[in-house]
This record gives structure tokens, sequence and C-alpha cells, in this order.
């Protein structure tokens, strides 16, 4: 197996398949192709990619058995749907399932195998063809489909589904995104802001916002009250994350600082336990840099990704990048950052890609350290702490992006590069320098496209991934390579 699966089996999405023909064509060979996807399906059930009560539907004919089936899969609550066309299907069948009310936003995929070739020179399945005959009722009706061909026994056809089971899974997933936004953004900051309807018409991500009042009570007094009732902490718990912030990298920051970070940290992670979010977007100045508070967000937020209490922490109370810096964390199978563009992207292939201090323990490499974050927004001394600094890891990097139109339709922009010692540029932030050599591409279509500055940026190349997510979810996708 060449795709590795980035996710933990528990929550490996639900299939539902089911096998569709007419009575012609070759027995052999409707036999061979749905022998081969079952027993591509029980390697897949056994190894986790898809859930253990994923289910096959023996092979049906007709709209009557597929309203049935259709039924049945809305019961199960299926997160995905494959259709495999083991020869010429009834044409019914597709719609029948496609169009069903309780499952017109499930991704579909329709697939068959090759022509078997049997030895006797007879037209064995047809089946591609159907796939061909769905797809065009497909397009007329406005229904997203992803079509996939080949061998199921091949390791090419098993890669293949096992990407796009991954993108089910982060699409459910998101789908029951809950973000939690601590503040409004900053002024100015446009692009920060969110159209909640559109972001909950597409993605289905529920967004409500937490006074940053609440969140300096919460920071006082140890408690938060939400949604899901109170969530608490205590100093003994706030100096063992001292302790455990600390531990395995320089830290410069003073003692009493240090708490104060981790202190915030509790205060966040309460608020997320209290309420029930997935993702925060945290607006984390100028209140954080006020006298009472004199306090940088930017650890606290990275150590809520460190630890798994949320998907995404984005800076400056930025919703969109929330949502996409969750939708990258699902699809990479670790903790997507949000960083901004720091340069002229149009400059050279070296695209530098960066933020105050938030980077995510773990995932870092050249020069990390914990120390007082640079610059400092208000004009003064820079004693505003904690804040990670450094690279991350080298390898691969995935940028993602999005806007809207005027019309409010989605636009992703993704592109992959290398980071590495060659293209470090040694700044005070955490920062994700890479080579990108299409450069000059990726400035135009930021600004043709008017892009924000902010992006989310995974440790991995999940570029196909993307483009899979965005055609299930209609959000038109660019590539500049």
């Amino acid at each position: 197996m060449s795709y590795a699966l980035p996710y933990d089996p528990q929550t490996a999405p639900r299939l539902g398949v089911v096998y569709n023909c007419i009575g012609a064509f070759s027995t052999p060979g409707k036999n061979q192709a749905e022998a081969r996807f079952t027993a591509l399906f029980e390697a897949l059930r056994a190894e986790g990619a898809i859930a253990s009560d994923s289910l096959i539907v023996p092979r049906i004919f007709g709209p009557h058995e597929a309203e049935h089936v259709a039924d049945t899969f809305a019961a199960k609550r299926v997160d995905g749907i494959l259709i495999f066309n083991s020869a010429f299907p009834n044409g019914h069948v597709f719609p029948t399932i496609a169009l069903h009310p309780q499952l017109s936003r499930t991704p579909l995929i329709i697939s068959s195998d090759f022509e078997a070739e049997l030895g006797d020179r007879e037209w064995t399945t047809n089946a591609w063809c159907g796939v061909i005959m769905n797809n065009y009722v497909a397009k007329r009706i406005g229904r997203y489909i992803r079509p996939l061909a080949g061998d199921p026994s091949s390791p090419a056809y098993g890669d293949d589904l096992r990407l796009l089971l991954n993108c089910i899974r982060a699409i459910a997933l998101v789908r029951r995104e809950f973000l939690g936004r601590f503040g409004d953004a900053p002024g100015g900051f446009h692009s920060a802001t969110m159209d909640q309807f559109t972001y909950l018409r597409t993605f289905g991500t529920r967004l409500d916002t937490v006074d940053l009042l609440s969140i300096m009570d919460t920071y006082e007094t140890g408690k938060a009250r939400g949604y899901l009732g109170e969530a608490t902490f205590t100093t003994d718990e706030v100096l063992a994350t001292v302790a455990e912030m600390c531990s395995g990298r320089p830290c410069s920051v003073s003692a009493p600082d240090m708490e104060k970070g981790a202190r915030l940290y509790h205060a966040f992670k309460a608020t997320v336990q209290a309420n029930g979010f997935t993702s925060v977007a945290v607006k984390c100045w100028p209140e954080l840099y006020a006298p009472k508070m004199p306090i940088a967000a930017c650890f606290p937020m990275t150590w809520l990704m460190t630890k798994g209490d949320v998907r995404a922490a984005s800076c400056e109370s930025d919703c969109g990048t929330a949502v996409i810096q969750s939708l990258a964390t699902l699809l990479a199978g670790q903790p997507a950052a949000c960083l901004d563009f720091v340069n002229y992207t149009g400059r050279c292939n070296c695209v530098e890609l960066g933020h105050c201090g938030v980077g995510i323990a773990g995932q870092m490499g050249d020069g990390e350290e914990l120390a007082y974050k640079s610059p400092d927004r208000q004009g003064g001394e820079p004693d505003h702490a904690p804040a990670l600094i450094g690279q991350f890891q080298y390898g691969p990097k995935t940028g993602v992006a999005i806007t809207q139109t005027v019309a409010g339709d989605f636009k992703l922009l993704a592109f992959t590069g290398d980071s590495s010692p060659e293209t470090n540029q040694h700044k005070l932030y955490s920062a994700a320098d890479i080579l990108f050599n299409e450069y000059q591409q990726l400035s135009e279509l930021i600004l043709t496209h008017g892009f924000p500055h902010h992006l989310a940026v995974a440790g991995k190349d999940i570029i196909r991934e993307l483009a899979e997510v965005c055609g299930f979810l209609g959000v038109e996708f660019f590539n500049p390579a």
C-alpha cells in the first residue's frame, strides 16, 4: 500500500457500496469484477480505512431496489456512497440513489472494472459505458460524482480509493465543525471576517462567538461555562503545563511569563471543553497586549493544537482560515499552521510563509525555541510571551488559502513546495520558507482572485486531496503548478 492513511481507524468513514447491472452481458465478467471489489472492501475494513459497519449491498437491477438501497444507506448514515457498475447498469438506479433526500449531499463515487478478457472475444460487461451514462445524468441534474475506473485488485485503484476515503472522512468531520471565535477580528482585517451562512451551506461550519471578556474572566477564575456545562482548571495544572511546555526545547521566557502563557492556554482549553468547540479563531491582539493581560496568545494557541484540544487555532480571529486549517489537519493527519504570505511572492522561488509565533510543538525543526514575540504591534518593547520561534520541520509543505467572490462562491488556492536548510530565511517567527518554482503564477493568482494574506500550511503534500474535496463541495480549485 503506497497511500498511507493519516487517520485513526476510530474515525474511519462509513462506506455504502452497491453493485448494479442489467441481466445481459457476461456472468463470469460480473462475478470477477464484484469479487475483486469485495476483496478490496474487506481489506479496507481490516486495515481501518473504512468503518467496521460499512456495507456492500449485493447486485441490484432496477429503481425499486435502488430505493430500498438508498433508504438503507440513509438509515446507516453512510459518509460516502460507491455505486459499482459490474456491467452496464439500469439507467434509473443512479438518479434514484443520487437524489434521495437524505443522501443528496453525501459524496458519491461511480466505479467500474475494465472490460474482462476471458479468452472468448465476447463483449463482457460494457460497465464503463454505464459510468459515462451515469456521469451524463449527474451533469444534467447538478449532482457531483467522482468517476473511478480500474481493476479493484490493482494497487493503483486501491490507492485512489484510499485517498478518496480520506477526503470523504474529512468532509464528514468538517461538516460537524463547531468553531469558537474568541473575539471579533481586529480592525482592518477584512479577510478575517466570515459570511456565516455561506460557510454553513458549503462546509457545514457552525460559528459561535465568545467575548474576550469571558476569556479573561476564565483566566482569572479558572472556570468556564458553556453549552456542555462547566470546565475548570487549577494552579497546580497550570504549573504542570509550564513544565511540559518548557521540556525539550530552549526557553528564554521568564518563569512568571511562562505561567501567564500556560494559564491562558488553560482558559482557552476550558472554554473549548465547556462549549464543545472543535476549532477556534482567536483575536490575539490588541486586547491581550493590554496592561491587564500582557500575554501573547501564540504559544497557548500552539499548545491547543499540539495537545489535540482543537483541530485548528487561527490568528487574528480569522474564521475562514480556521475552516481550511481544520480541513488541512484532517487530510494530513497532523496539525496545520496559520501563517502569512510575508514577502513579495513574485520575487523569487523562495516563498516565505510565517507568523508571529504560532508554531506547533513537535512539528518544529531548525532553531525552535520559546521566546518573546517579535514584532510588538503596539510600538513598545517586545515583552509579550510565550511564542514558539523557528522553522517547521523540513520537507513537503502545502499552502491553502480561501476566498469568496462577490456572488458568494468559494475559491481555494493550494500549492506545494519543499522547505530545507537552503530555503530557511532565519527570521524570528514561526516560519515555513519553501522552494516553489511557479512563484510568479502563485503571485498572479493571489492578486487576480483576491486571496487573503492568511493561509493554512500543512506539513505534507495534500494537493490531490484538496482538489478532490473541492470537487465534492463545489469549490473552485486553483493550483499554480
